[in-house]
């Protein structure tokens, strides 16, 4: 009866230990198709994202150091090298997730247009996103005061004042959740892309983080003011990548031509970021996380004068 016991107990091992074995096979094969393919039939490279959002909470420093090697200038593209910031990373924080059930930002999600058809889209994939004195929640906040989102209605306000008609989406896509950011905010731009064909120009509005970019806030002097600088990042992933990369560098060399200093230049990196839905389709960082929110405003309101020398020559 004893060997029999022992030759079951043995069997149970065996068989619980090739149930691990197989477990943890597939779950390393699964997460190794995520991080290189995303799931079938995603167009938004969730896999990516995933991948992403795994490594930015379990390491930081390792996250933003992704795709550090030197790329080429895309060949056939007349791009101003001197613009290109070759390596520096996109704005990829750790997972932040806020509890709030319901929105508290002031004011309506989206502002509609004040006039006519919209030539201008404002939205924000990490809308929570603050700057100082808005510190809490490792800078990121519910709140409309002190964000990204406060930002965007400036840079509104200062276009529509030109005569220039603009959305503004002011929707938490990274809250309650920040994993899947981008995926949300592409159904809102695609929505919002359909109900007005006149949009011209797409606006993803960021800011950056002072802990990968010297630990210092980027400003210049413009017109006696001190202002927070701004870039661009290009998605090499999108199959228009060129012409991102074009519409990018004409921003910068405008922006640059107007306010000596302004921009900091053009962040190549190799996702999506949803660009792929439109050529016209800037990500935007304006400032960082130790930039104060009035440096930011004042830099909104100096964009929308690039950017309507832009519109007028599109």
């Amino acid at each position: 009866m004893r060997r029999k016991s022992s030759r079951r107990n043995s069997g149970n091992k065996r068989m619980l230990l090739l149930l691990t074995v197989l477990f943890w096979s597939f779950s390393g094969l699964t997460c190794i198709a995520l991080l290189n393919n995303g799931l079938p039939g995603e167009e938004t490279n969730m896999g990516q994202e995933v991948g992403k959002q795994y490594l930015a909470a379990a390491f930081p420093a390792v996250s933003r150091s992704a795709g550090m090697e030197k790329r080429e200038p895309l060949s056939g593209s007349e791009i101003d090298e001197s613009l290109i910031i070759k390596g520096s990373p996109e704005n990829v924080e750790a997972v932040w997730e806020d509890q709030a059930s319901q929105q508290t930002a002031t004011g309506d999600v989206l502002d509609s247009a004040s006039s006519g058809a919209p030539l201008v889209l404002i939205y924000h994939t990490h809308a929570t996103e603050s700057y100082q004195p808005v510190s809490t929640g490792n800078f990121h906040s519910v709140e409309e005061e002190g964000t990204v989102r406060e930002v965007g209605k400036v840079l509104k306000g200062a276009l529509e004042a030109k005569g220039i008609s603009v959305l503004h989406d002011k929707t938490l896509h990274d809250s309650p959740s920040y994993s899947k950011s981008y995926s949300r905010s592409l159904d809102t731009a695609q929505q919002l892309l359909a109900a007005n064909p006149s949009i011209r120009v797409i606006i993803d509005l960021h800011r950056d983080a002072a802990s990968y970019t010297g630990n210092g806030k980027h400003t210049f002097t413009a017109e006696g003011k001190t202002v927070a600088q701004f870039c661009l990042v290009v998605g090499e992933g999108n199959a228009n990548a060129e012409a991102l990369t074009r519409f990018a560098n004409r921003i910068n060399q405008k922006a640059n031509s107007m306010y000596p200093g302004f921009s900091r230049g053009i962040i190549m990196k190799e996702y999506k970021y949803n660009q792929y839905i439109a050529d016209n389709h800037i990500l935007l960082e304006m400032g960082n996380n130790q930039n104060n929110i009035e440096e930011v405003k004042a830099s909104a309101t100096l964009f929308a004068q690039v950017l309507e020398e832009i519109l007028k020559e599109m």
